[in-house]
């Protein structure tokens, strides 16, 4: 490893092109970042020198990179929206079509009457709950996940960004432990089909957790479940946000019809033209 920062981060970036990793400059930065504790905008000016100790670290990030363990995994963080987000092995890494989500969710939170409860299922990181949280002083959020590993994650979460007051954590597989009724509901479940797991990225299929992304045969077995359950769990009237794949929206939304009765129901696509978000307001169960 070179013994100058420049020369270092030049170093990390050929090696982590050469081994198809993309937007390998940018990774390089934030590699390096990590390592000197410091902004990555303040990386280059002044240049200076790696001692020893950073060195070795630097090559032990990068050998972990190069086997493909996830970037927000080394670095321990990721951005999400506005705020910054822990994460840790073990603990569903949120994505970037999630802020659309994201951002509908604190849409519909923004109308919601003082004093409502909203719901985000799977919560993983926290990101969802706590980014309604921060849209609204004076609701209340309930999130679940069946992983305690990263509801402890979620709650470091909260609690760094000043929202525990009003998030309550639970362990709960989507409704089990949930017995209220809530104005909203967002769920980003698991959609991917079984058998296209081991064709995602190595990232993310050798490392993310396999409940987080595992839909069953075709993807919708959560989603259909969340559905079918949901309408019992909402107020009249009540919203459901649901993150889904390309292609599901049509069979999901013919599944959501037979089960309730929405007043809005659509499929909404993300920034790269994909079907990615299921939108339904519910007037309750069908008879």
């Amino acid at each position: 490893m070179p013994g100058r920062i420049a020369q270092a981060i030049r170093f990390l970036r050929t090696r982590l092109a050469e081994a198809g990793i993309e937007d390998a400059h940018r990774e390089s930065l934030l590699i390096v970042s990590h390592v000197l504790g410091t902004e990555p905008a303040a990386v280059l000016p002044g240049d200076g020198e790696l001692d020893h100790g950073q060195r070795e670290l630097l090559m032990a990030l990068l050998e972990k990179r190069l086997r493909r363990f996830p970037l927000p995994y080394l670095l321990g963080w990721v951005g999400f929206l506005d705020f910054v987000l822990c994460v840790r092995p073990g603990v569903f890494i949120p994505r970037p079509e999630t802020e659309g989500l994201a951002e509908r969710a604190v849409e519909v939170a923004r109308d919601l009457p003082p004093g409502s409860l909203a719901l985000d299922m799977g919560t993983g990181s926290g990101a969802l709950a706590i980014a309604i949280a921060r849209a609204r002083r004076d609701i209340r959020v309930v999130a679940v996940d069946v992983s305690e590993w990263s509801l402890r994650c979620a709650w470091e979460n909260a609690q760094r960004l000043g929202v525990a007051d009003r998030v309550e954590f639970r362990v709960s597989d989507l409704f089990q432990h949930v017995p209220e009724r809530f104005s909203l509901v967002v769920a980003n479940p698991p959609y991917v089909p079984s058998e296209g797991i081991g064709h995602l990225p190595p990232e993310v299929s050798r490392h993310e957790p396999r409940v987080a992304l595992d839909g069953g045969a075709a993807g919708e077995e959560i989603l259909r479940r969340i559905l079918r359950e949901a309408p019992a769990h909402l107020v009249r009237g009540g919203w459901l946000l649901c993150e889904i794949g390309d292609g599901q929206g049509e069979n999901l939304v013919r599944f959501a019809k037979e089960v309730a009765n929405w007043v809005e129901l659509r499929v909404e696509e993300d920034l790269g033209g994909r079907e990615r978000y299921l939108v339904g307001r519910c007037w309750g169960p069908t008879t």
